[in-house]
């Protein structure tokens, strides 16, 4: 065996290596990050990066042409971004791998996003949804029209969240299609479709053929730009219940948000029936998280309701949790339904957005905090956690 082969040899047997680590640590992406003198290898795991160990700058470049014949790409080309997806299986278990190279300093780049295809995980209960949170929902799964939307940063759960929406419709009875880029996770009994803008089929182009096909039920990936905001929105009016995502931070943004893409104000009140904010929180290792002592203080800052004893714990850290103090993660939910109050009251083109706030707030909105504060009183996920989300 040449020495180039042996070295092609190591580098399948390095990626095989990274790629079952990073599965059965739970990482969510690997980053692959070349570096003067080394290649550098960082997992995210519960939201946040974690170094493991480098490899030798030796294997820079076959590790990369490696993953790029596993993705179909073009192996010659180093100058400009790629992207591409395999499947793999580590312990019986399917994974879908989405990867994007960038051309840097040292080399190429590479970020692989680990999608696991067990949809056994795919259920409202599942994302650690409160109950009364999860009924509002599966009742929303049973309208006939009206625009859902879920509302949150990047890597906040959104997607999933739409897909444990879908579960809770009868597709047998309903034509459910869905527009996405990627398509994370493939159902038998729903018609899935992804949107390739490199080639003219976006997102408002893919709706517009979609509504074409009969649709009950509409998932868009996430509402992009002003034109599939603005299909989408009059399609929920239309006889049509559609499910969507939303980079915003809070109810309030999201309101101000569609009004700034152009929407009209009327447009967006009379379809928009729910907006779902949503968080990822690390949750505490059971094994070694400390109670922390109670006090007048800690309750206030932990929203304790009078009458209620908190339960309040911190991160210590051990051999379990990777000396993290955190071992998985859940979801923090706020649902607000629009009623027929809330509907006249955003169509009004002189509501600003402090009006709104204070019209929300008096009616009990309190944001995710509140969410957030309830798993912390039940020694879930930590103080810490919740001030790094909201």
């Amino acid at each position: 065996m040449s020495k180039g082969d042996e070295t092609a040899a190591s580098a399948v047997a390095l990626v095989d290596r990274i790629l079952a680590r990073a599965v059965r640590e739970r990482a969510s992406d690997v980053h692959i990050e070349p570096r003067s003198t080394e290649v550098r290898v960082r997992f995210r795991i519960d939201g946040l990066l974690v170094e493991r160990p480098a490899f030798s700058d030796a294997f820079r470049y076959s590790v990369v042409s490696r993953l790029k014949i596993m993705a179909t790409l073009d192996i010659a080309e180093k100058r400009l971004p790629q992207d591409g997806a395999f499947r793999l299986v580590v312990d019986s278990q399917e994974v879908d791998v989405r990867l994007s190279s960038f051309p840097t300093e040292f080399g190429e780049k590479v970020v692989l996003r680990l999608l696991n295809n067990d949809k056994t995980r795919i259920g409202l209960s599942k994302l650690g949804m409160p109950d009364e949170v999860g009924a509002r929902l599966e009742a929303f799964a049973r309208r006939s029209q009206g625009m859902l939307l879920v509302c949150g940063p990047t890597g906040s759960g959104k997607t999933s969240t739409l897909y444990a929406v879908l579960r809770q419709i009868d597709a047998r009875s309903r034509n459910i299609m869905t527009l996405e880029d990627p398509i994370e996770y493939r159902f038998e009994d729903i018609i899935q479709g992804q949107a390739n803008p490199r080639i003219g089929f976006d997102f408002a182009k893919g709706l517009r053929a979609m509504l074409r096909q009969d649709p009950d039920v509409i998932m868009v990936g996430e509402m992009r730009d002003a034109e599939t905001a603005d299909i989408a929105f009059k399609a929920a009016l239309t006889g049509h219940l559609v499910l969507s995502s939303l980079h915003t931070g809070s109810a309030i943004e999201t309101f101000v948000r569609l009004f700034d893409m152009g929407l009209e104000r009327y447009v967006v009140a009379s379809a928009l029936k729910g907006m779902l904010g949503q968080r990822l929180v690390r949750r505490l290792c059971q094994r070694c998280r400390r109670p922390l002592a109670d006090s007048a203080e800690l309750r206030r800052r932990v929203m304790t309701p009078p009458g209620e004893v908190p339960t309040v714990y911190g991160p210590v850290g051990c051999a379990t949790c990777n000396h993290t103090g955190y071992a998985g993660r859940v979801g923090i939910f706020e649902l607000i339904e629009a009623d027929d109050e809330l509907t006249d009251f955003v169509k009004d083109e002189s509501v600003s957005r402090v009006a709104l706030r204070e019209y929300l707030e008096r009616r009990g909105y309190m944001g995710l905090a509140r969410s957030g504060y309830q798993l912390v009183r039940r020694g879930v996920t930590s103080i810490e956690e919740v001030l790094r989300v909201t």
